[in-house]
């Protein structure tokens, strides 16, 4: 596949309402466009017929951004636009700030030039027939200053081949950094000294994907179409659909699945309707059946089918045959309480960023965790106390009075935390990057829940979000973490048997949501002190 198959693909999937093209020259791309279209090249000689009403301007992109009205050319925001202009890294990233600005917020940005074959392609003075200059450095760029943004290469011939969904217009952290990163890129940095040190970096994905890549994301702008256009015929209509489902995994939780399930609900919930999420508890096999008096009329227990001695399967079956929301908040562990905003400020984050992975940090209830704390005496009886002194739930912020991050959380918000017992995706990830893997049949679980935490913020342009005022505190049970019963070298040898190697700690970058509670200080402080 050349570039002209991918970028004629690229239109025949998306029908874009509009496109625009910066280095149009000879016009065979340009006249891929079957719709309104707009051709940007200062030296443009147009060879092949263009079928579709198009705009030519003899200019560079830089004086046609400086004087002209995108959105009064084209009639509204860009919906497709393709970067093939001058070969230098600093005017490519000039021209997508320029089309990201003028840009529908489901507009899709191409960028030519991203894989040179030979690194004599990829100088800054062309000195080859064939020259795709270092517009490659382009994408470290993006993904260091705007990892929002959904970025994907493509391996097309030659050349390469870059989509970039997930744009955000109003968006001014590439122009307030413009100037340093313009200084950067004279100093070299964002350079690669092989064309095998820049594959390593952009991780191409295969030509034959693209057309599914391609149908996944026509397929979210039509549905964002549809539910816009069913917004503006029937505003009055209530959604009786649940935006989120809250999935919490319990066996044998008598005594802690009650607190749990009521902090999940409202009114200790704060902030959304209870008519806008919904809580199910899948009962794992316990010996004694889950049962809950005067259950919320948003929550149901459900039991789950073949009950196994991992909640990975219960899991995962909720979330595809029970939840009805768009998104989904995963609780693998159902002896942890929820802070009262947890449920409210991840839809905010989901809000706020499409394709969001949202997650809490953890606390165990009690002096130390209770791995350490357990083996000193530290019981169910001990813990009630402390939840009674300091009135909860009354006083929700006293839970952090009583409270200690777990060991997974140690890292603090500003670390990397390995896990988190309250984490949501949207319905679309969960379909495309799985659930948790169910080859984890260790009691508890094993590394699952580390396992999926991984795999998620890892996952390539992944924009995760930490909460900054939320999270979950584990009550002290028979479980399986805290109870000795099982040691790492046994989660540890099972992952190595699922993956052929061992676990390893994630590294990544993070967003965040919420404005710290008086409760969370010193736990920042904590993070901030390494």
């Amino acid at each position: 596949m050349n570039y002209l198959d991918a970028l004629g693909l690229t239109h025949e999937t998306l029908r874009p309402a509009n496109y625009c093209e910066i280095g149009c020259r000879l016009g065979y791309s340009l006249a891929l466009s079957k719709v309104p279209a707009i051709g940007i090249d200062p030296d443009y000689e147009i060879k092949v017929a263009l079928t579709a009403p198009t705009r030519l301007f003899n200019t560079t992109s830089d004086s046609f951004f400086a004087r002209d009205d995108v959105a009064q050319i084209l009639g509204a925001p860009i919906d497709l636009a393709f970067i093939d202009g001058l070969h230098l890294v600093e005017f490519a990233l000039r021209d997508f700030m320029n089309l990201e600005k003028h840009a529908s917020p489901d507009g899709v940005i191409v960028i030519d030039d991203l894989l040179p074959q030979h690194m004599d392609y990829a100088s800054r003075q062309r000195n080859t027939t064939i020259w795709t200059g270092d517009v490659y450095r382009l994408i470290p760029i993006l993904r260091h200053y705007r990892p929002d943004l959904d970025i994907r290469v493509y391996d097309v011939d030659m050349k390469g081949f870059g989509l970039v969904t997930r744009l955000d217009p109003s968006s001014d952290v590439l122009a307030a950094n413009y100037s340093a990163i313009e200084a950067d890129i004279q100093a070299g940095k964002w350079s690669f000294p092989t064309v095998a040190a820049i594959r390593d970096h952009m991780q191409p994905r295969a030509t034959d994907l693209l057309a599914s890549d391609l149908g996944i994301i026509a397929a979210q702008r039509a549905a964002k179409a549809s539910i816009q256009s069913d917004r503006r015929m029937a505003p009055a209509l209530s959604q009786h659909k649940p935006r989120l489902s809250v999935i919490i995994c319990v066996y044998d939780m008598a005594r802690e699945a009650p607190r749990t399930i009521f902090s999940a609900t409202a009114p200790y919930q704060k902030g959304l309707r209870s008519d806008e999420y919904e809580v199910i508890v899948v009962d794992n096999g316990s010996s004694t059946p889950l049962t809950y008096e005067n259950l919320p009329s948003n929550v149901q227990i459900v039991r789950a089918p073949n009950p196994r001695q991992s909640p990975v399967f219960a899991l995962n079956w909720a979330a595809r045959e029970i939840a009805k929301g768009e998104i989904l908040l995963f609780a693998i562990d159902g002896a942890r309480i929820f802070s009262e905003r947890l449920i409210d400020e991840s839809v905010k984050a989901h809000d706020r960023m499409e394709d969001a992975f949202v997650f809490s940090l953890s606390w165990h209830l009690g002096p130390k965790v209770q791995m350490q704390s357990v083996p000193e005496g530290y019981g169910a009886e001990i813990e009630d106390g402390l939840i009674r002194d300091v009135r909860w739930p009354d006083e929700p912020d006293g839970l952090f009075a009583i409270s200690v991050l777990a060991g997974s959380s140690s890292a603090g918000f500003f670390g990397d935390i390995t896990e988190s017992n309250s984490f949501s995706i949207s319905r679309t990830l969960f379909d495309r990057h799985g659930g948790f893997d169910e080859r984890f049949t260790s009691p508890g679980g094993g590394l699952a829940n580390l396992e999926i935490f991984r795999r998620y913020v890892m996952r390539p342009d992944a924009r995760n979000v930490c909460l900054l005022s939320e999270g979950t505190f584990h009550q002290v049970h028979d479980s399986v973490a805290t109870s000795g019963k099982n040691r790492w070298e046994a989660f540890a040898s099972e992952y190595e048997a699922i993956f052929g190697g061992p676990y390893l700690r994630p590294s990544y970058h993070r967003f965040y949501q919420g404005k710290p509670r008086a409760g969370m200080v010193p736990f920042i402080l904590q993070s901030l002190q390494g």
